[in-house]
């Protein structure tokens, strides 16, 4: 077993950890927690670096390497859950376009917000994930201001799930900058 690999996998499960901690315990002392029901639509941009924890690949490099993500945030939602499309990209060519769904759970000024994804990702000269059908999933952490931006950071994984015979799996984290945008429904 490669001790290197595996003490990467410990950081990356320890920092989601003390994030979820971090969250249930003040999600846990706070009067007024919620689920975004609604409201505006978020475009959101992230940078970051793409393979964070360099998790190996079956084959060809395993460098962790600069990416952005750039996410639109539907506003309508049904019981909390709204729409989401997104794209990623990496310095070396890799790129997925995904869509899926995710909630916001807010309390005081701070929004949680898991992302469930599919989509597809290529390649190029990056990093071989085994499949080009992959699912993504993300956690978010973002402090939202008076005007409605959110700064924040995110982890996040893509993944095939062992929908083919090998899931080599990829780790990201990223700075986010989330702005609210109206599509022209002013009355």
């Amino acid at each position: 077993m490669n001790i290197k690999r595996l003490s990467q996998n410990r950081i990356l499960t320890a920092l989601f950890f003390v994030m979820m901690m971090s969250a249930t315990s003040v999600v846990a002392r706070a009067d007024d927690v919620h689920i975004i029901q609604g409201g505006p639509a978020y475009l959101s941009a992230g940078i970051g670096i793409f393979n964070a924890v360099g998790i190996h690949p079956l084959t060809g490099p395993n460098p962790r390497i600069p990416e952005i993500d750039v996410e639109y945030q539907s506003g309508s939602k049904l019981f909390g859950v709204g729409a989401l499309w997104g794209i990623m990209a990496n310095t070396d060519g890799g790129f997925m376009g995904y869509s899926g769904f995710y909630s916001d759970i807010a309390w005081n000024h701070w929004i949680l917000t898991p992302v469930l994804g599919f989509g597809g990702y290529s390649r190029v000269r990056g990093k071989d994930l085994s499949s080009i059908s992959e699912f993504r999933l993300e956690l978010g952490l973002a402090y939202q201001f008076a005007n409605g931006g959110r700064f924040g950071f995110k982890i996040a994984h893509i993944s095939n799930a062992y929908i083919v015979s090998q899931d080599p799996g990829e780790d990201e984290a990223l700075v986010t900058y989330s702005v609210p945008i109206s599509l022209g429904m002013h009355r």
